[in-house]
């Protein structure tokens, strides 16, 4: 009996200790997605402070860049009044993977992009620090009216 009363125990020890876990990614998740998202809205050089060296993002567009080429193109970005929800992130190590929803008020070079889109955000943990490595963003770019 003792036996059983110590592995439920334990069991629930471990339960609970994945628990607290979860819910500090999640604090982390957030924080590191904000981080970048106040990066990318105050331009190229707050943006080259949070990136990873192997930075790579793909739009639903199908454009993509590297770490420089996305450098040069950030200034063609205007994002404001953003908010991140439905996060969920994981991580092993140094690599933490988060998916999210944004809702914002985006526009990229001059065509304004869907609201609400889920974003792929992966981070390593440089120097302390979360930098971003990857990013998709699945935003729907709206079509010019043909007036």
């Amino acid at each position: 009996m003792r036996k059983l009363a110590a592995l439920a125990t334990a069991g629930f020890l471990l339960s609970a200790g994945s628990t607290f876990a979860a819910g500090h990614m999640d604090s982390e998740a957030h924080d590191a997605i904000m981080a970048f998202l106040d990066a990318v809205a105050a331009g190229p050089e707050a943006v080259e402070k949070v990136l990873a060296p192997e930075y790579q993002i793909m739009r639903s567009n199908g454009v993509g860049y590297d770490h420089d080429g996305y450098l040069a193109s950030v200034g063609d970005v205007d994002l404001s009044d953003f908010s991140a929800d439905k996060i969920v992130a994981t991580s092993d190590g140094d690599v933490m993977v988060t998916r999210y929803f944004l809702e914002t008020d985006e526009t990229i070079s001059g065509t304004k992009t869907g609201t609400g889109a889920p974003r792929l955000t992966v981070f390593r943990k440089i120097d302390g620090a979360w930098k971003v490595s990857a990013h998709a963003n699945f935003a729907p770019f709206e079509q010019p009216s043909d007036n």
